[in-house]
């Protein structure tokens, strides 16, 4: 990924506490109170690590990952501001490799920024490195519309509309959410987003 993404700007602002996505994910609300005390949480894709610190305030230990310095840098400020431990690494997220298993594993928002076969094998390594009874937590952009021109170079994995559910049908369905959403970034007139959420439970 050559091109700078514009979340990068709202990186920089490490002290601001403010995400660029926004609060965390509404199915975190949901998700949290089923978690034990110490839940091994992996947020591959963070970002500023919304979704990373709100589960580590409910008492999860998480690892965050992102390939952004500077988004890396912000969740480990804010956790100090909240109090919390966050494992943090700046990693392409196409260059991790499993060590551990995970209770729950979040990747929202960032397969469709990388090639089909590498979030191919990224999926398959999701379900290995879950343990039973865990979670995966997974928003990806579909094909059903073309992405923005300030996404279009970065937009190279998209999934077919449905794909991500068909990958997850042995396992439980926990929530399972298709929509479209309406965005605008910086410098960029109104666009649309269509996405597919799922949140799914091993066996």
């Amino acid at each position: 990924m050559n091109t700078k993404p514009f979340w990068e700007q709202a990186y920089q602002d490490i002290h601001g506490a403010t995400f660029s996505g926004g609060k965390a994910s509404r199915e975190f609300r949901k998700l949290a109170p089923l978690l034990s005390d110490g839940a091994r949480v992996l947020d591959l894709g963070c970002g500023d690590g919304r979704n990373a610190l709100f589960m580590a305030e409910h008492g999860c230990n998480v690892t965050a990952v992102d390939i952004s310095a500077a988004g890396i840098a912000k969740v480990q400020y804010l956790a100090g501001e909240k109090g919390v431990s966050i494992t943090t690494h700046v990693q392409d997220v196409r260059e991790f490799r499993f060590k551990d298993n995970f209770d729950v594993i979040i990747c929202h928002g960032c397969l469709h920024f990388i090639e089909r076969p590498q979030w191919q094998r990224l999926l398959n390594d999701f379900k290995a490195h879950t343990t039973p009874g865990g979670f995966n937590v997974i928003t990806v952009f579909t094909n059903a519309l073309s992405p923005p021109d300030d996404l279009k170079e970065l937009c190279v994995g998209l999934f077919k509309e449905g794909e991500l559910y068909d990958y997850y049908a042995d396992w439980e369905t926990f929530h399972k959410e298709s929509y479209v959403l309406k965005d605008q970034h910086p410098h960029s007139p109104p666009h649309q987003h269509p996405i597919n959420k799922l949140v799914a439970r091993k066996l």
